[in-house]
C-alpha cells in the first residue's frame, strides 16, 4: 500500500495527540484508546477493502467497503466516551470535535484511493467497438432489457455480460467487424449493419422483437437465437428472418455462410457438442462497466425439474469442458470478480466431483487470485473435499437451488435429490470453510397454501441462509410446467407475445391451486416485506460475519441481499 494513503492516518494522530493534551488531559485516558489504539484499524480496514473491492466501489458506486469498517469504530466508540463523558458537556463536545476530524481524515484517505483507482479504470477501458474497417460488413449484435419490469437488470451489480453473443463474436470469420448494444448500459440507438443478431429471455422478447422491426422495415436480416427463440421458434420467425434453435457452436458457421450466399433459412438447430476445446467468447466486445467476468465449465442437466428449460435447451447430458481449458480461460480473463454460470459446477457423480476439486485446485496452484461464485446442487455441501479447495480458490457465495424445506412440496416440484440431504448440514459445512450459502426458493407450487408461505418464511429466517433469493413459480415455454398449465387452462397471461413481459419470475402468471390467486398475492407481499426489511438483511450480515468468520463473505452477502431486497419489494 503506497504511504500516501498512510499520510491522513499519521495526520490525525499527531493532531489528535496535541489536542487531546492541550485541551482535555484530564479524559486522555477515555480518548487516547479510542483513537490511537483503535482508529488505524478502521482506517487500514477501510483502504484494503476498498483496493480489494475495487470493481464494486468504482463501477458501481457502492459504498460498502469502506463504510462498514468506520461504521463498526463509531458505533462503539461513540457509545463508550458518551456514557464516560456524559457529566462533562465540554469534554464531551470535545470528544465530538474530534470525532469529527477522524471522519474527515478517514475520508481523506478513502478519496485519495478511490481517485486512483478510478484513473486506472479509465486506462484500462477498451473500445467495444472491433475492427473498424470500413470496406468489411458489420454485424451488429443486440443484448435488450426490458427496462419496464422489475428485475436484477435494475442493478448493474446483478447484471452479467451475455456469454452468447461473446461465442457468436468468436465464431464470426474476421471479414466481419463486430459491434455489440447492451442496453445494461445503454438504450438501443439505431446503427446501420449488413447483418443483426439478438438473443432474448423470455421475459424480454417483447423488446427483442420491438427492436428487430427496426432492421425487418430496412429489409436487414435479423437472425435471433437464445433460450426463449429456442423454445418458441414459430413465434420468433413472425418477428425476424431467422432463427438459431439451441447452442449456436455447431451451427454458427453455416448461418454465416448462409448469409454470404444469400441464402439465410428460417431455422437452424444447433447440435450439443462434446466441451473439449470449446470456442473461447470474445470478451473485447463487452462493456467494461460489468462488475464480473463470466465463464461456462459445464453443460446440460440430468434433473429435469418441471420448472426448468435447462435440460430442453442444453440437454439432459451432463458435459464437463476439461478443467485444464478453463484454467487457462480463466488466466486469459482480466477480472478478478468471477461468476461460473454453470447451473451445477459440481455436476453428478464421482468423476464430476473430481474434475471439480482439480479445476478449484489448478485455481490455487496458478495463483489466479480471484473471487467468485457458482451455482451447484446441494451436494456441494456434502462433500468437504470439494468445500474446502472451493474456499481456497477464492469462492465466497453458493447458489443452490433449495426451493422449499417442505418435503411435499419437493415432491411435487420433482426435486428428488434434495429430499435426500440434509439442507441444515450442507450450510454448516459451506460457512465453516468461509463460504455464504445463497438459498432460493420459490413460492406458488400446487401444494402451496396461507400456512406454508409462512413457514418458508420462518425457516428462511431462523438457519443458516445468507443470501435470500425469493421468486414466484414461473411457468416458462419449455417447461413441463408450462405445457400442464396450459393444457389445463390455468395460465392466466396468454395474450402472447404481448404477456411474455410478465414471465419474470416476480409475477403470479397462472392460477393457484389452493389459494385465491388475490390472497396469494397479498401473503407473498407481507412474506417479501418480512424476509427483505432492512432488520432481516442487517442481522444475515452480523451471522454470516459470525458463522463465516469473514468480513469479505458477509459483504457480499449483504450486497446480494440488497439486490434481491430492490427486486422484491419492486414487485410488491
Amino acid at each position: 500500500m503506497r504511504l500516501k494513503y498512510i499520510y491522513p492516518l499519521f495526520a490525525f494522530l499527531i493532531s489528535m495527540i496535541l489536542i487531546t493534551i492541550f485541551l482535555i488531559q484530564e479524559y486522555i485516558w477515555i480518548i487516547i484508546p479510542s483513537f490511537i489504539i483503535f482508529y488505524p484499524m478502521p482506517y487500514l480496514s477501510g483502504l484494503k477493502e476498498t483496493a480489494q473491492n475495487k470493481s464494486v466501489v468504482v463501477k458501481i458506486k457502492n459504498k460498502s467497503p469502506f463504510m462498514i469498517p468506520i461504521l463498526f469504530f463509531s458505533l462503539p466508540t461513540i457509545i463508550i466516551n458518551s456514557i464516560f463523558l456524559f457529566t462533562n458537556v465540554i469534554a464531551l463536545l470535545l470528544f465530538f470535535i474530534v470525532y469529527f476530524i477522524s471522519l474527515v481524515f478517514y475520508f481523506s484517505g478513502i478519496y485519495i484511493l478511490i481517485r486512483d483507482l478510478k484513473k486506472q479504470f479509465e486506462i484500462t477501458i477498451r473500445p467495444i467497438e472491433i475492427d473498424e474497417k470500413p470496406e468489411k460488413k458489420k454485424l451488429l449484435l443486440i443484448n435488450p432489457v426490458n427496462k419496464d419490469v422489475a428485475g436484477l437488470t435494475i442493478n448493474p451489480s446483478s447484471t452479467f455480460p451475455p456469454l452468447g453473443l461473446g461465442i457468436i463474436a468468436a465464431l464470426t470469420p474476421n471479414i466481419f467487424k463486430i459491434k455489440l448494444i447492451d442496453e445494461n448500459f445503454e438504450n438501443f440507438k439505431y446503427e446501420d449493419a449488413d447483418l443483426v443478431g439478438i438473443t432474448a429471455f423470455t421475459s424480454v422478447a417483447n423488446r427483442a422483437y420491438k427492436i428487430a422491426a427496426h432492421y425487418k422495415n430496412k429489409n436487414i436480416p435479423v437472425i435471433m437465437g437464445g433460450i426463449h427463440a429456442s423454445m418458441v421458434p414459430e413465434e420468433t420467425l413472425e418477428y425476424v428472418d431467422s432463427v438459431v434453435i439451441g447452442e449456436a457452436e455447431s451451427i454458427w458457421p453455416t448461418v454465416i455462410k448462409d448469409f454470404l450466399n444469400n441464402k439465410l433459412k428460417k431455422k437452424y438447430e444447433g447440435v450439443h457438442l462434446d466441451l473439449e476445446n470449446t470456442v473461447i467468447p470474445n470478451r473485447k466486445i463487452y462493456s467494461n462497466k460489468y462488475l464480473f467476468g463470466t465463464l461456462q465449465t459445464s453443460r446440460g442437466c440430468p434433473m429435469d425439474c418441471y420448472f426448468c428449460s435447462v435440460s430442453a435447451f442444453n440437454g439432459r447430458k451432463y458435459r464437463q469442458r476439461p478443467y485444464e481449458e478453463v484454467l487457462d480461460e480463466l488466466e486469459q480473463m482480466p477480472q478478478r470478480m468471477i461468476f461460473f454460470v454453470d447451473d451445477n459446477i459440481l455436476g453428478y457423480g464421482k468423476s464430476a466431483e473430481e474434475r471439480t476439486i482439480n479445476l478449484f485446485k489448478g485455481m490455487v496452484e496458478r495463483k489466479l487470485n480471484k473471487t467468485w461464485f457458482c451455482q451447484a446442487s446441494l451436494n456441494f455441501g456434502s462433500n468437504e473435499e470439494v468445500i474446502k479447495w472451493a474456499a481456497k480458490a477464492g469462492c465466497k457465495m453458493v447458489f443452490l437451488g433449495l426451493e422449499s424445506a417442505d418435503p411435499e412440496e419437493l415432491k411435487v416440484m420433482d426435486k428428488r435429490l434434495n429430499l435426500q440431504l440434509d439442507y441444515e448440514r450442507a450450510f454448516n459445512k459451506i460457512n465453516k470453510y468461509k463460504i455464504a450459502v445463497l438459498g432460493a426458493f420459490i413460492f406458488g407450487s400446487d401444494s402451496e397454501t396461507k400456512e406454508s408461505m409462512y413457514r418458508k418464511v420462518k425457516y428462511i429466517l431462523k438457519n443458516r441462509i445468507d443470501v435470500i433469493q425469493t421468486t414466484i413459480l414461473t411457468p416458462l415455454p419449455g417447461t413441463r410446467l408450462f405445457k400442464e398449465l396450459q393444457q389445463n387452462e390455468r395460465l392466466i397471461n396468454i395474450d402472447f407475445p404481448q404477456d411474455w413481459k410478465f414471465y419474470d419470475m416476480g409475477h403470479l402468471t397462472y392460477n393457484i391451486k389452493n389459494m385465491e390467486n388475490e390472497d396469494f398475492l397479498k401473503t407473498h407481499r407481507k412474506c417479501s416485506k418480512k424476509l427483505y426489511s432492512k432488520l432481516t438483511l442487517y442481522r444475515k450480515f452480523f451471522n454470516t460475519w459470525i458463522h463465516c468468520r469473514n468480513l469479505q463473505t458477509a459483504m457480499w452477502a449483504y450486497s446480494s441481499n440488497k439486490n434481491y431486497r430492490n427486486v422484491s419489494l419492486s414487485n410488491t
